[in-house]
This record gives structure tokens, C-alpha cells and sequence, in this order.
């Protein structure tokens, strides 16, 4: 996964060559409420778990063993490897 910052589109922005989406669940569950998809081919990335202790709308995710951060700032979305 590229990390850095990129600008946002509706709920969809380019990461290196894939374009990735911020859905919503339809249906309330267990599961948190948004998760992270790749558009083509399709791909299932996460769930996106909130962070409660900042002012900007920021989750963590998991992907191939690796923990991210994803804050969303306005227009842009900042990607960063934790792990």
C-alpha cells in the first residue's frame, strides 16, 4: 500500500495505481461502520476502525500485516504505515 497524502474525490482517492473508496455499511452490525475497498479489479481492503482521540475524522486499518493510518483532512486523505 503507497503511503503519503492524496486528494479526495467524493469518498474515493488514488493511491500509487489503485484506486480505493470509503464505504458505508448498509446494515448496522459488529463490524465498524465504514470500510476501505479497491475499485478494479475489486478488492476488500478493511475495515476501517475510528480513532476517538483527535478532531479529524482518522481510522486505523490492517492490510497484508501491515497497520495504517487513515485521516481524512478536508480535500485530502493521509495514508501511514504504523507498522
Amino acid at each position: 500500500m503507497e503511503t503519503g497524502t492524496f486528494r479526495l474525490h467524493g469518498n474515493s482517492f488514488v493511491s500509487g495505481q489503485r484506486k480505493l473508496v470509503i464505504k458505508e455499511r448498509k446494515k448496522p452490525s459488529a463490524k465498524p461502520k465504514h470500510y476501505l475497498i479497491q475499485v478494479s479489479p475489486f478488492q476488500y481492503i478493511s475495515s476501517l476502525f475510528p480513532v476517538l482521540d483527535t478532531e479529524q475524522e482518522a481510522y486505523t486499518f490492517d492490510y497484508e500485516n501491515k497497520i495504517y493510518s487513515l485521516r481524512k483532512a478536508g480535500e485530502t486523505i493521509e495514508l501511514e504505515a504504523l507498522s
